[in-house]
């Protein structure tokens, strides 16, 4: 037999490999993404660009093969290139391509302000990571970054920010480091003023005037005399939510020289020095009271926000937990506290919202007398609300609502109760609005009147009703949303009955009680009920009896779904006084409670459609005395 050739037998045994190519185009545009493919799926590996001479440099962009195919971004520097198959450490073929050049353009204002927000109107490649820039003249960066992408403005214009310093900038459009557009930015100094009172008592409001851009985020604050930033603590107010170009802040309790200041992108554009200085109080009060009973107080002082007064026992420490506590009214020189029920020496205090006393008396609370009776007050078969009245329901239907109790969504349950409202103690007819905030759009300050006043059409309600969602990430504008009462309820000449749910605090840096205190002055009768559902912060309850008290309402304190079905019912209870001659001893609320009260001869006093209502009556001892309104 004849034999083959060595060679033939070498080939045959181990043959040479195929031939594989590289496909790729001819040409791309800088930056852009091409496709190149190997026509060995089986391949492992990477593509990656190589200069014209072949030979790959720091930071070249590259891909890996998948299927023999990979997609390689287009360096954003112009010129010729190859692109090489890589298997391992050396490149073992490579394709010649052209990148070409890609353009863009930029239009603003020649001249913005600083910290204003401007558009920009751009063309360009708009690549996924192409950024339009502010920079500084000499090309350097901005602390922050001060750019925007194109690829999220949708060929719209997209939005900057000018630097909080004047001078010459840039504006350049940059793709991978590379300047595609460029054109000069002058930042103007803008001018602001602040005016406001040179002097404030501790702890009291002061309305600041100003003047200013009144750029997103900027605000008015009360800061240490001298400071060029704003302390956590400090009391500020965003221009964008005042009215009138007025902001209301409220001065701390230290005294000393501060200064309220216009801030921008957290630059000071203007301030005026401010002295906080000190208040005094007094306090007039029987010598003694009877326990349970209700009587008066006579105050002088500041009558700041959360200033209350307090009983608690005598001697015991300034912080000591009151027995008994009343929110002071600054519009009213006389308060009313019921006494505590057990008899002993007291002391009532004027206490701030810090906690310092401002002023003492002591007080004697004696034993209830013997063998009283009692006294309920009940409502008749008409509605709760007489017909030159009105009831407004705000609720809160913010992201927070969203989160579950008991296996149900806090959202449901307000839902589920307010519901039963309407069908167990709200007749068809009464006048009564909706308004709902946090459930239309997140991260917004949004509120909305879901149901203009009229008279209450029960099935139209449950409808608008059970369709209210909670939003996740949406605020809670409560200032905002009681701002709207007067507008909610036109021409409503008795009683405004609001009642505001809601779980949370203020978070749209509203002032809610300033917006009560307005509402007060609006000259119609007014009671703001507050409902605090799930509200495990004792600071933040004590903020919502503030509120209430200044509404002249109640705050009832909803920790689970039955309480909340009870805060609706009885937010809607008539607030009534007895008195004994002329002088008041106590304060009840129609409905199943009762009051104990001494034999003897009193008049009911209740409003009705916003006028008051008097009725005489009689207490027997240990006898049960039934009115009905």
């Amino acid at each position: 037999m004849k034999q083959l050739p060595l060679a033939i037998i070498a080939s045959l045994l181990f043959p040479a490999p195929l031939s594989a190519e590289l496909t790729i185009p001819e040409s791309a545009p800088a930056g852009s993404a091409i496709e190149v493919s190997w026509s060995d799926t089986s391949a492992k590996g990477r593509v990656r660009f190589l200069d014209p001479a072949g030979k790959p440099w720091q930071g070249a962009p590259y891909a890996y093969l998948r299927d023999g195919k990979a997609t390689l971004k287009a360096p954003a520097k112009p010129g010729d290139y190859q692109i090489g198959f890589q298997p391992d450490q050396e490149v073992t073929e490579s394709e010649p391509i052209r990148i070409t050049a890609v353009t863009a353009t930029l239009s603003a204002p020649e001249v913005v302000e600083i910290n204003e927000g401007f558009g920009v109107t751009w063309t360009g490649p708009a690549y996924q990571q192409d950024r339009i820039r502010i920079v500084r003249g000499d090309g350097s960066s901005l602390p922050g970054g001060a750019y925007a992408y194109p690829s999220n403005a949708k060929g719209k214009p997209v939005q900057l920010k000018a630097p909080v310093e004047a001078g010459t900038y840039r504006l350049i459009y940059q793709m991978d480091g590379e300047t595609l557009a460029s054109r000069e930015l002058r930042v103007g100094g803008t001018e602001a003023e602040v005016i406001a009172s040179p002097t404030v008592q501790a702890g009291g409001d002061l309305e600041v005037f100003w003047s200013g851009p009144d750029n997103r985020q900027d605000y008015v604050a009360l800061i240490p005399a001298g400071a060029e930033s704003r302390p956590s603590s400090a009391s500020y107010a965003y221009t964008g939510n005042s009215t009138a170009r007025a902001v209301m802040l409220v001065a701390p309790e230290k005294l000393g020289a501060y200064e309220v200041a216009y801030f921008t992108g957290g630059k000071v554009l203007a301030r005026q020095a401010i002295e906080v200085v000190p208040v005094s109080a007094t306090l007039e009060a029987p010598e003694a009271v009877v326990a349970t009973l209700h009587f008066e107080i006579v105050w002088t002082g500041p009558g700041n926000r959360q200033d209350r007064i307090v009983m608690v026992g005598r001697g015991s420490a300034d912080d000591a937990p009151p027995a008994a506590t009343t929110y002071i009214d600054p519009t009213e020189d006389v308060v009313t506290m019921e006494a505590t029920v057990d008899p002993g020496p007291y002391e009532l205090r004027y206490r701030t919202r810090k906690g310092a006393v401002l002023a003492t008396r002591p007080i004697e609370v004696r034993p209830a007398p013997v063998d009283p009776g009692s006294l309920r007050v009940r409502l008749g078969e008409s509605s709760v609300i007489g017909a030159q009245s009105a009831v407004e329901i705000i609720l809160d239907a913010s992201g927070s609502m969203l989160q579950r109790q008991d296996g149900r969504r806090r959202i449901e349950v307000a839902r589920e109760s307010l519901l039963a409202l309407l069908d167990d103690v709200l007749p068809a007819g009464t006048p009564f609005a909706l308004r709902v905030f946090g459930h239309k759009e997140a991260d917004r300050c949004r509120t909305d009147l879901e149901i203009p006043l009229g008279p209450l059409d029960p099935d139209t309600a449950r409808a608008k009703i059970s369709s209210i969602q909670a939003m996740n990430l949406a605020k809670t504008p409560i200032a905002a949303s009681l701002a709207e009462v007067p507008n909610d309820l036109p021409g409503v000449t008795g009683e405004r009955v609001v009642i505001l749910v809601t779980d949370g605090e203020e978070t749209c840096d509203g002032d809610p009680t300033l917006a009560i205190r307005r509402l007060r002055e609006d000259g119609t009768d007014l009671r703001v009920n507050i409902v605090g559902y799930s509200i495990d912060d004792e600071a933040l309850r004590e903020t919502f009896k503030s509120w209430a008290a200044l509404g002249k309402g109640r705050y009832f304190n909803a920790p689970g779904a039955e309480e909340l079905a009870k805060a609706f019912r009885e937010a809607l209870d008539i607030p009534y006084e007895v008195l004994d001659g002329d002088q008041l001893v106590a304060r009840g609320m129609t409905g199943a409670s009762t009051l104990e009260l001494p034999p003897g001869d009193y008049t009911l006093r209740f409003p009705r459609d916003g006028e008051p209502q008097t009725r005489p009556f009689t207490i027997h001892s240990k006898e049960r005395t039934e009115l009905q309104l």
